[in-house]
């Protein structure tokens, strides 16, 4: 099976990049990414990434995650991250596919430039 690359963002922990596998359309399945977070998935987008974490992850009080919080920039918007995070991309068609070597290398600056 062909694998993606993905940034993992656990709200305790060190953040790393990672591979997944992907289905047979290139995309990275739905359960990969419910796995990553522990449950059901909400998408947020930032700086041209996908960024998934826990759609009720507020509500069961999962802890913050400042990495995640920092490097989405939505403290920008007085909200913060909690629980794990996954960072993904997506194709021209809207399907959650790897990071290129290009977005790594951003993601990279944006996490050194954030303090991590």
């Amino acid at each position: 099976m062909t694998k993606a690359k993905v940034l993992k963002i656990p709200a305790r922990g060190e953040w790393k990049f990672d591979e997944v596998e992907l289905e047979g359309d290139g995309g990275i399945p739905l359960k990969t990414l419910q796995d990553a977070v522990g449950g059901w998935i909400e998408r947020w987008s930032f700086s041209g990434f996908d960024m998934f974490i826990h759609e009720e992850g507020k509500l069961r009080r999962f802890p913050f995650n400042p990495v995640a919080t920092r490097v989405s920039g939505i403290l920008a918007h007085g909200d913060c991250i909690v629980g794990n995070a996954i960072v993904c991309a997506s194709d021209e068609e809207g399907k959650t596919v790897g990071l290129t070597d290009g977005q790594e290398l951003e993601l990279r600056r944006m996490l050194r430039e954030a303090g991590f």
